[in-house]
């Protein structure tokens, strides 16, 4: 019994490689544990001033569930899918750099946004969630770009 049916007529899908799965599982991760992170601290702001509101624990809590997440995912979506054939490919390489110029772009003028805010003096609050935010969008939106690629017509 074949394993893996040849597609169909007219069905020119390519299976998912390992960096795909990755990066759904990236672009699924980090929206959601940035707004688990602002889910907590936001409402801290309502209760007292910025300069008072603890946001430095969430934060390496938020950074560390990325992280601990997307390895453990990895691992858990390698394991599901060993039969697969998603071997990489050198659209891979071109997929990840262009979702790399986007997250990159984003990063960028938001490093600008935050340094103004640090040039103005702002509370440290506003600086490290500025940076943060703009860390969190960067990444989805690369992941979002890369997924496109992934499903789209992607000619580098």
């Amino acid at each position: 019994m074949d394993r893996h049916p040849a597609p169909e007529a007219g069905d020119d899908r390519v299976p998912m490689t390992f960096e795909e799965r990755n990066t759904w599982l990236y672009a699924i991760l980090v929206p959601v544990t940035s707004l688990a992170y602002f889910g907590v601290v936001v409402p801290r702001l309502f209760e007292r001033p910025a300069s008072e509101v603890s946001w430095a624990v969430p934060m390496l809590w938020a950074v560390g569930a990325t992280v601990v997440g997307t390895v453990v995912g990895s691992i858990v979506l390698a394991v599901a899918a060993r039969d697969a054939e998603a071997a990489s490919d050198v659209r891979d390489k071109e997929i990840e750099r262009h979702g790399d110029r986007i997250a990159q772009a984003i990063t960028a003028f938001g490093a600008a946004a935050v340094l103004a805010l640090a040039m103005l003096e702002v509370d440290h609050f506003w600086i490290g969630n500025a940076l943060f935010l703009i860390g969190a969008v960067g990444a989805t939106w690369g992941s979002v770009a890369k997924i496109r690629a992934y499903r789209g017509t992607f000619h580098g």
